[in-house]
C-alpha cells in the first residue's frame, strides 16, 4: 500500500441517535485541519450527508471509498461499513446503535493494520451497543480485548491527567479488582504513557486512596495500608516519583493536583467528578497502554440535546488535536 505522506486519522461515529455525527461535522468544519491530516469516517456516507444537511454544517466535500488506498486529498473520505442512513435523534434503539460499532470494528481492524494512524472515537450508549457480538462495558474495555492489552483509561486536560485504577465497575467491586500487582501495572503503564507519549522524562504521580481519609490508619478500612501504599512504595528509587495515598476529598480542594504530571483515582467517579468539574467540555479520553492511537471526548452520547445543533465539539476538536500530537511524538515526527 502507498500510504499519504499525511497523517491519517480514523473517525467512528458513536450512536447515530446522539451527538456523534454533529460533533464530528463541526470539528471537519475546520479546513486547517486537512493541511497535515486525511480524515477517514467509518460510517454510510448518505448518513453523514443527511445529518450534515441537517445541521447545515460546512465542511470539505464528501467522498466515498472503498480503501484507505483511496483517500482523497482534502476531502472527508468515508469508508462505508453499512448502507443504513437511518437516525432518530435522542431515541433509544439498539438496531441503530448497533451501526457504531461496526463502525469501531471497522476503524479497529484498519488501526491494527495501519491503514490509519489515529482512532477518534464519538461516544457510544454503552447499554444500547452491549450486544451478544458485542459484550464489553465500553471502548476501553473492547480495546483491550482486541489488543491483549492493559489498557489504561486516562482523562486529559491543559490543567489535569487522571488515570482510573478501575473504571466502568459497580462500586461494590472496587475493592476486590485490585491488589498490589494491578496498581503497579496501571502506575507503570501511567509512567511510561507519561515518558513516551508526552515527552515527560521524570513524571511526578500521585495515588489517591480508595477509603476516605486514606483509611485512618485502619479505623475506614485497610486497602490503603495493605495495597496502595505497598505498590507506591515498590518505584522508591526509581526514575519517577510516586507519592500517596492521598486522601482524595482535600486532594483537588487545595490544588495539589497541580505539583503532579499524572494522577491515579481508585474509581470512575473519584477520578471522573473533579476533573468534570475542572475541565468539562475541554477534555479528551486517551486510552494509554495501547499499541495504537486512540483518543475520544469526555462526554457522551447526548441524547437529550440531539438534533438541536447545541452541541459543543470542544472537546471532539481536542481529541483530534491530541491524537495527532501523541502520535508524532512517538513517532519523532515534527
Amino acid at each position: 500500500m502507498v500510504k499519504s505522506s499525511k497523517i491519517n486519522i480514523g473517525i467512528t461515529i458513536g450512536d447515530p441517535n446522539g451527538i456523534g455525527i454533529e460533533i464530528i461535522l463541526k470539528s471537519l468544519s475546520d479546513f486547517s485541519l486537512f493541511q497535515e491530516c486525511n480524515f477517514i469516517i467509518y460510517s454510510s456516507k448518505d448518513l453523514i450527508e443527511k445529518q450534515k444537511k441537517h445541521f447545515q454544517i460546512d465542511t470539505p466535500s464528501l467522498t466515498k471509498i472503498d480503501s484507505e488506498e483511496n483517500l482523497v486529498d482534502f476531502h472527508i473520505n468515508v469508508k462505508e461499513v453499512f448502507s443504513n442512513s437511518q437516525f432518530i435523534f435522542g431515541e433509544s434503539n439498539k438496531e441503530l446503535s448497533a451501526h457504531g460499532i461496526l463502525s469501531l470494528k471497522e476503524a479497529t481492524k484498519a488501526i491494527k493494520a495501519n491503514k490509519i494512524d489515529v482512532m477518534v472515537t464519538a461516544p457510544i450508549n454503552k447499554d444500547l451497543s452491549y450486544s451478544n457480538s458485542f459484550k464489553y462495558t465500553g471502548h476501553t474495555d473492547f480495546l483491550k480485548h482486541y489488543f491483549s492489552a492493559n489498557p489504561l483509561m486516562l482523562m486529559i486536560s491543559e490543567e489535569l491527567k487522571i488515570a482510573l485504577l478501575t473504571d466502568h465497575i459497580p462500586i461494590k467491586d472496587v475493592s476486590s479488582s485490585i491488589n498490589k500487582d494491578i496498581v503497579e501495572q496501571k502506575i507503570k503503564v501511567l509512567e511510561t504513557c507519561l515518558i513516551n507519549d508526552f515527552q515527560i522524562k521524570k513524571p511526578k504521580i500521585a495515588v489517591l486512596a480508595v477509603n476516605p481519609h486514606a483509611g485512618d490508619n485502619g479505623v475506614i478500612g485497610n486497602e490503603d495500608q495493605s495495597i496502595i501504599t505497598p505498590a507506591i512504595n515498590s518505584f522508591k528509587g526509581t526514575s519517577s516519583s510516586v507519592n500517596g495515598p492521598f486522601s482524595a476529598d482535600t486532594f483537588f480542594a487545595n490544588e495539589n493536583y497541580k505539583k503532579y504530571d499524572g494522577i491515579i483515582a481508585s474509581y470512575h467517579d473519584q477520578g471522573l467528578i473533579p476533573f468534570k468539574t475542572i475541565s468539562f467540555g475541554k477534555g479528551v479520553n486517551f486510552t494509554a497502554g495501547l499499541p495504537v492511537v486512540r483518543t475520544s471526548p469526555d462526554h457522551g452520547t447526548g441524547f437529550d440535546i440531539a438534533g438541536k445543533g447545541i452541541a459543543d465539539h470542544t472537546s471532539f476538536t481536542n481529541a483530534i488535536k491530541l491524537g495527532l500530537k501523541v502520535f508524532k511524538l512517538r513517532n519523532n515526527l515534527d
